[in-house]
């Protein structure tokens, strides 16, 4: 009688405690879901980042890695007896810069960024008269300096759709040699290279995805509307041999926010210490 009234007080003693651990951990999680920065609201302001509730600044940094590809268009051979072949070739894209989002709502611009780096580009054209063919190649890399303001579409909590228009200045810094002027391109046709500087506006178009609180990537395809410096006409691409290439330009967005004065580091740290924080 006594093993059993032990053991009856035992599994109602668990239970109780069983009980009172799994509320304390259901309103823990209710707590910290209700002080999430990540809003369901449609209303910028919580969408990447929240004055409210975020912890850390409406400042960050920026990195960008992609490749990017020379898509051949508008070859010069129209009601000619020879046919001109653009093709691209892949290439790389390296970028630093820093993120500025803006704490007042605004309908249209939700924040700015800019960056430097360093984009490498190819492609080929290759000419044809009957029987004969001949194909000239070209590679170049280029130091560039880019900006732009971006509009955030919410899907939900975590995903965003981001539209941006900018800018960017390119100056060639190695490459570009000119396959015809050293005989490896037999192409009858004289040349019409693109100049070392080229400045234009482009448009891009990402995916974001927040991980946490000051964290998110965003890939991206992106590629020029206008050309504004060297301008020959409307077309944005290339000028390369007697053709024309359209950059296209596929990047991952790695953005990480400034923390405020006093708030622990969350990337990578302490977990516990991150929802002591939280909790208070």
């Amino acid at each position: 009688m006594k093993t059993l009234l032990f053991v009856s007080t035992l599994l109602l003693s668990f239970t109780f405690v069983n009980a009172q651990v799994l509320g304390g951990i259901e309103k823990r999680n209710n707590d910290r879901k209700s002080k999430n920065p990540f809003s369901e609201s449609r209303n910028w302001g919580d969408i990447i980042w929240s004055s409210e509730s975020s912890q850390y600044r409406n400042l960050g940094w920026h990195v960008d890695l992609g490749v990017t590809y020379m898509a051949g268009n508008t070859p010069n051979d129209l009601d000619s007896a020879y046919e001109l072949t653009p093709r691209g070739l892949p290439g790389y894209y390296i970028e630093a810069g820093m993120e500025h989002l803006f704490k007042k709502r605004n309908k249209f611009v939700h924040y700015v960024d800019w960056g430097l780096g360093i984009k490498h580009f190819g492609g080929t054209e290759q000419f044809q008269l009957g029987d004969f063919k001949s194909q000239g190649n070209f590679n170049f890399g280029s130091v560039f300096l880019r900006g732009a303001i971006h509009n955030i579409a919410q899907l939900n909590r975590y995903y965003f759709i981001d539209n941006a228009i900018g800018f960017n200045v390119d100056f060639r810094i190695y490459g570009g040699k000119d396959n015809q002027a050293n005989g490896k391109y037999l192409s009858p046709l004289p040349s019409n290279n693109q100049e070392k500087l080229v400045g234009q506006l482009y448009y891009a178009l990402g995916f974001g995805f927040k991980v946490k609180d000051g964290l998110f990537f965003v890939p991206t395809i992106q590629t020029p509307v206008l050309t504004f410096l060297q301008f020959t006409d409307t077309n944005p691409g290339h000028r390369w041999f007697n053709s024309r290439y359209q950059p296209v330009i596929f990047t991952v967005k790695m953005a990480w926010l400034l923390p405020n004065k006093g708030c622990p580091a969350v990337f990578g740290g302490d977990s516990k210490q991150q929802d002591n924080y939280e909790m208070q």
